[in-house]
């Protein structure tokens, strides 16, 4: 209690600040102090208002901002030293390369390690099979070899990609001397090996082969023994000591010549089998020799000498030739080319240097300068059977054949044709195809999103479609995997369905492909009217499909299907303002006139149907040529999937190896063990043959 007392008089003891009052001036004149006293200067120790304020706890009032501020810390350790990001505790230590292995296992590297030079440092160099680039460490690479370009480098327990810098190597060693590319690695991850791979390596081998080689020429020294042997033929022994001579002059030391086939353009060999390198040994004597050899070219001789300048041939110094008119007026002289001599001169003309152009340019390239009697023919004959000129051709380079009138189906859901359509972007669900079918009887379409177009998948869907449609008698399908796999072919015989393939590449044939652009333009409007999600949009596609008049029918698909259309929009407007008065018929009733609608119905659909079929086929067949190929003709086949811009148009040659029908053969291509497909006539093209 006395202690309580005590605090409470000390409490009532203290002044009490006005708290209108600032801590400056003002505060202090509360306390009666003359401030002007100490004003500039400091305030002595010894003030009575020093102590006053010091033991009445206001000598805080007068500290800075700078002091009255929290002191900054660290936040992991708490010293007020440094602040965490300088903190060692959450300092990664450095990282330090560890070399694994020890050196019983380091010697098992030797038989793949050879002592050589890189760049004039002696180091190991490891043979690497498994590199497809040199690798070198930064320390033994200069500044001025970096030739500024970057591989992307990926190791092969990693999927992660490094891009490191190339530069230019001398590797030198008992191999020889080659100058390469290599990439440049940090010096820490330094192993004191330089690791060789296959390119550089490919070089090498090259160069050694080459040495040998040299090596076996220059040391093909003739010997007395050889002398002898050869016996008094001076002249063959000069010859044989003079080429040793030339040989070593061009091919000097097998260092140098090491270095010059690396960094020099090696020209290729030339073709001795060049069908040309006949026209280049024919000298003008040999070709005069020629043309008197020839018969035919007996009679223009002989034209020349009765008629003389009455003839558009004559003789220039003994060599047959004809005279034409050019543009400008002048006369010229055309040789005329013998028989022997013709098919080189065309070869010139057409192939190689001439760029395999057509028919009239090669023709006036040739009649510039040669001619011989029926070389229009002769020429048009060569160009129509260049193999090189066929395989790159034009992809309407080819007729197409008759159209094939098909059966027209009437009974509906019998025959259905399938296909798949898409990838398209992957909907909510996680679908990116779809399964479509359609009756080719009534035009009945359905389609079934499906997240791949697998197997399983098709089966799964086909199971959907089956149970709204039925199980039909035959199905229509492409010779795609999916539809041609095991599971697909077993499921369907199960049910005794009949499959029939359409042709490779031929659209044509399979008439769910137009439903395909169909559908994929409505999804594409209705993703942008309501959701882009086109899954959810399909049943409206369908919707609108099924409701309206197909042209090869005259019916819309549901008429035919279901004996009425479909109720849509317009059908419910139009009833909301007409009002019609509703019919109660008797079911059996309505069940008979169900029948007679459906059967005049699909009576009128087929006739209508052959109607179109004919139409078509006369509108097809307007261009239309009948081909047919046979059993063991070569043939070229249209390359629809080519690799790049400048892939031929055609491949092959391909075999027909057996007829299906009036349009479609089987093809086999040799050396491919693929099972033969089915290709139809507009994708085959005779291949053209001289040999014909």
């Amino acid at each position: 209690m006395e202690e309580f007392e005590d605090a409470k008089k000390t409490i009532m003891g203290k002044p009490k600040l006005d708290p209108k009052a600032k801590t400056t001036g003002n505060s202090i004149r509360n306390f009666n102090v003359p401030i002007n006293k100490y004003k500039g200067n400091k305030i002595p120790q010894n003030s009575n208002f020093k102590k006053e304020s010091e033991s009445r706890g206001f000598s805080k009032k007068f500290e800075t901002n700078a002091d009255r501020r929290k002191k900054l810390q660290c936040f992991e350790c708490g010293s007020y030293e440094h602040l965490r990001p300088q903190c060692p505790q959450i300092r990664a230590p450095k990282s330090e390369l560890n070399r694994i292995g020890r050196e019983a296992d380091r010697s098992l590297l030797d038989p793949y390690t050879k002592i050589g030079k890189i760049n004039g440092y002696s180091m190991p160099i490891l043979r690497d099979t498994g590199a497809t680039v040199d690798v070198v460490c930064q320390k033994y690479v200069n500044r001025d070899r970096m030739t500024g370009e970057h591989i992307w480098v990926k190791h092969i327990f990693d999927d992660h990609m490094t891009c490191l810098p190339v530069a230019q190597i001398d590797v030198e060693c008992d191999l020889g001397r080659v100058t390469t590319k290599a990439v440049v690695v940090e010096d820490k991850l330094d192993q004191g090996r330089y690791i060789l791979g296959n390119q550089t390596a490919d070089l090498l081998k090259q160069i050694t082969e080459s040495s040998k080689l040299n090596s076996e020429i220059v040391n093909a020294v003739v010997t007395r023994s050889k002398g002898r042997k050869l016996g008094n033929d001076e002249s063959l022994l000069e010859e044989q000591v003079n080429t040793e001579i030339y040989d070593e002059e061009i091919l000097g030391d097998g260092e140098n010549q090491a270095e010059c086939m690396v960094n020099d353009e090696v020209l290729p060999k030339a073709d001795l089998s060049d069908p040309l390198k006949k026209l280049i040994e024919v000298d003008s004597s040999n070709f005069i020799e020629e043309q008197q050899k020839s018969k035919k070219l007996a009679l223009l001789f002989e034209l020349v000498k009765t008629k003389g300048n009455q003839t558009n041939f004559d003789v220039k110094n003994g060599v047959l030739v004809r005279k034409k008119i050019n543009k400008l007026g002048g006369e010229e002289y055309a040789i005329v080319v013998p028989e022997t001599l013709r098919e080189q001169i065309k070869t010139m003309c057409h192939e190689g240097t001439s760029g395999h152009l057509g028919v009239l340019k090669t023709k006036d390239r040739l009649l510039r300068h040669f001619f011989w009697p029926n070389c229009y023919k002769d020429i048009e004959e060569f160009v129509k059977t260049c193999d090189p000129c066929q395989r790159v051709g034009k992809t309407t380079d080819k007729k197409k054949a008759p159209l094939v009138a098909v059966p027209v189906i009437s009974e509906v859901f019998s025959k259905i044709n399938i296909d798949a359509c898409g990838p398209l972007p992957t909907s909510t669900q996680g679908n990116k195809f779809i399964i479509t079918v359609m009756c080719l009887a009534s035009k009945y379409p359905d389609a079934v999103p499906v997240p791949d177009i697998t197997s399983k998948s098709v089966v799964n869907a086909l199971l959907q479609i089956f149970s709204r449609m039925g199980f039909p008698r035959e199905i229509q399908t492409d010779q795609g995997k999916s539809f041609m796999s095991i599971l697909t072919v077993e499921f369907l015989e199960k049910f005794g369905i009949k499959i029939v393939r359409s042709s490779i590449y031929h659209p044509q044939s399979n008439p769910v492909e137009r439903f395909h652009r169909s559908v994929k333009r409505i999804l594409r409007v209705l993703c942008i009217e309501a959701s882009p999600d086109w899954e959810t949009q399909i049943p409206a596609a369908l919707f609108a499909l099924r409701t309206v008049t197909h042209e090869s029918t005259g019916f819309s698909p549901a008429e035919l299907v279901h004996g009425n259309n479909l109720r849509i929009p317009a059908v419910l407007l139009y009833e909301k303002w007409l009002r019609p008065e509703e019919q109660e018929n008797i079911v059996l009733e309505y069940v008979f006139e169900l029948i007679n609608r459906l059967r005049k119905s699909r009576e009128l659909a087929k006739e209508k149907m052959e109607e179109m079929r004919d139409r078509r086929k006369k509108w097809y067949d307007r261009n239309a040529i009948k081909r047919e190929f046979h059993e063991g003709d070569s043939v070229l086949v249209l390359s629809v999937n080519q690799p790049h811009k400048l892939a031929p148009q055609w491949k092959g040659p391909g075999t027909i190896e057996k007829k299906l029908s009036e349009t479609n053969y089987v093809v086999s291509f040799e050396g491919k063990q693929e099972i033969n497909k089915v290709y139809h006539i507009n994708k085959n093209h005779t291949l053209r043959d001289l040999n014909w």
